[in-house]
């Protein structure tokens, strides 16, 4: 039997309502200018970031992404810059993006304030005409699709030696995509770009001496065209060793969990996640996270890798002291 099965439930998760339109990566608190502005120049150094995933291996079709994001502060003045490019492939369908981030950062006492905007230019491109289907001449299925949208965010990031939060908009501008794709027949929740809103927290345990520390985070995700408008948690949790290994796991929701009625659970489990990051020397990081998933989605597939690669540019080596530096967050 063709393989269009999968395929098309891989499509369907893309574009329906209920859809995460944004990776949603296991390691996102190594890469947070991926999802706020405003934490461009928060390392304090130049700082260059690499994650690539392979999400539900197994399943014909599955999600692969790779994201590169880069970031720095200006030596003498309160300004940053930062710079994500991804690379989204899921099924037929392709999206490439780069998503330039300008900072703006006050000094407070030992924190900083931060106020970010950034301008996201996607480009989508699905070619339908490579599907494996076993009634060809569908219309839906031939030729190619081609997009480009354009999309600003903002957001605000306040942090210190032991603590941060965040608030962000990735995107303002929500684009009605069915309207450009020449396709009828469809939903009127496919292929659209909703704007969303993520607020992130988190706060180090342990004094500065400390071998071990203990670093609790937490993520909030809320998406109109997710699942009966309810937002998803991440709730991770992880242990810093001598300032240089990190072991942690993450608990999210979202999945699609039911109760004994058969009615859906608002907060079901969505996945859990373990990972490990080993910052090898002062600058180089190496990260891995394994993700297995808590929904019925399960079924097929053995789970998703991820691994991260990070390396500090210290243009002023002699503000860092103590050769175990490291930024928690």
């Amino acid at each position: 039997m063709k393989k269009v099965l999968g395929t098309i439930a891989l499509l369907a998760c893309m574009f329906t309502g209920w859809a995460q339109q944004d990776p949603a990566y296991s390691m996102y608190m190594f890469n947070g200018l991926f999802i706020n502005p405003a934490y461009a120049g928060s390392h304090e150094v130049v700082s260059l970031v690499g994650i690539y995933r392979h999400q539900w291996v197994g399943m014909d079709g599955a999600p692969r992404t790779a994201n590169l994001s880069a970031h720095m502060p200006f030596r003498r003045t309160q300004y940053a810059l930062g710079l994500t490019v991804s690379d989204d492939k899921i099924g037929l369908a392709n999206t490439f993006s780069f998503t330039p981030a300008f900072s703006y950062r006050l000094k407070i006492k030992q924190t900083r304030l931060c106020f970010g905007v950034q301008a996201s230019f996607a480009y989508f491109y699905r070619n339908n005409g490579a599907s494996d289907v076993t009634s060809p001449g569908d219309p839906i299925l031939n030729g190619q699709t081609n997009l480009f949208v354009p999309n600003i965010g903002v957001g605000v990031y306040w942090y210190g030696k032991k603590f941060f939060v965040g608030l962000s908009a990735p995107h303002l501008m929500p684009s009605k995509l069915r309207d450009n794709t020449g396709v009828v027949g469809y939903n009127a929740d496919v292929a659209r770009v909703y704007n969303y809103y993520v607020f992130t927290a988190g706060y180090l345990v342990g004094k500065e001496a400390a071998i071990v520390k203990f670093r609790p985070t937490i993520l909030i995700k809320y998406q109109k065209g997710l699942q009966g408008n309810i937002p998803q948690f991440d709730f991770n949790a992880a242990l810093l060793f001598i300032d240089r290994v990190w072991i942690g796991a993450s608990f999210r929701t979202g999945g699609d969990a039911f109760d004994s009625k058969g009615k859906p659970i608002k907060f079901g489990p969505g996945g859990f996640i373990a990972y490990a990051q080993v910052r090898i020397t002062p600058q180089f990081q190496l990260g891995y996270a394994y993700e297995t998933l808590l929904s019925s989605l399960r079924k097929g597939n053995s789970g998703s890798h991820e691994i991260m690669l990070g390396y500090d540019f210290w243009y002023n080596k002699k503000r860092f002291v103590n050769t175990r530096y490291v930024s928690y967050f």
